[in-house]
């Protein structure tokens, strides 16, 4: 399916401002939205003057999930190469086999707001499904973002950096590079897949206070991404 949905004024802001193509937009009640862009998002105001006003059964009716704000889109789904993630500038982030759809849109929106050049996904796990579009507020435009069955053969000259709790580098000790980097997560739970651990260049450990077993995925995406700007700048 080309179309994606987006459930709130958040992730219809983010959509709009980075380029998407957006098919269809549904409000509960237009003088709400109204004033609630005017507000937060003044951009979208002519974008909402025009939308379907559905109540708030209309809403209801096209999600599972409450939407406070009553706002309801769709949008085009890019669909980026492997070639255009590998080529634009910056590190590239790789979640394997992630299972919680709320936790890898967090982590698409932490990596959009640290400017990656894209996002992996390895798994089955789709990260434009609706929840993780909710989870990223939309942010899955801000660069390209893709869904793979398998770890890719080539990354095009860049070192793929597994991110383990068992790591023998520090993460500043990282370089800042160029090649820009491929950083691997992996679940809380399981950690990162046997295919990464044996292609991996290097394993890096992100330091905690002893005792804590583990960061969630976004958390650890954060740490990371920040934790080398601070160290390159």
């Amino acid at each position: 399916m080309d179309d994606v949905l987006l459930e709130g004024l958040h992730a219809l802001k983010h959509a709009r401002r980075f380029g998407a193509a957006i098919t269809d937009v549904r409000v509960a009640a237009r003088p709400a939205a109204l004033e609630l862009a005017a507000t937060l998002a003044p951009d979208l105001v002519p974008l909402l003057q025009a939308a379907e006003e559905v109540g708030e059964a209309g809403i209801a009716a096209a999600t599972a999930r409450p939407v406070p704000t009553g706002v309801l889109a769709r949008a085009r789904r890019p669909r980026p190469t492997l070639e255009d993630a590998l080529r634009a500038p910056g590190p590239v982030v790789l979640l394997d086999d992630p299972r919680d759809p709320g936790n890898v849109g967090a982590a698409v929106r932490v990596a959009a707001a640290a400017g990656v050049a894209a996002v992996l996904v390895v798994g089955r796990l789709d990260p434009w499904h609706p929840v993780c579009l909710r989870g990223g507020a939309g942010l899955q435009f801000a660069q390209p973002v893709l869904r793979l069955d398998a770890l890719p053969d080539d990354l095009a000259g860049r070192p793929l950096v597994a991110l383990d709790a068992d790591g023998d580098r520090r993460l500043a000790d990282e370089p800042a590079g160029p090649p820009a980097p491929v950083l691997a997560f992996g679940t809380e739970r399981h950690g990162l897949g046997a295919a990464v651990r044996a292609r991996a260049d290097r394993t890096v450990a992100i330091p905690m206070r002893a005792g804590v077993s583990s960061l969630n995925l976004a958390t650890s995406v954060a740490a990371v991404l920040y934790g080398r700007s601070g160290a390159a700048g």
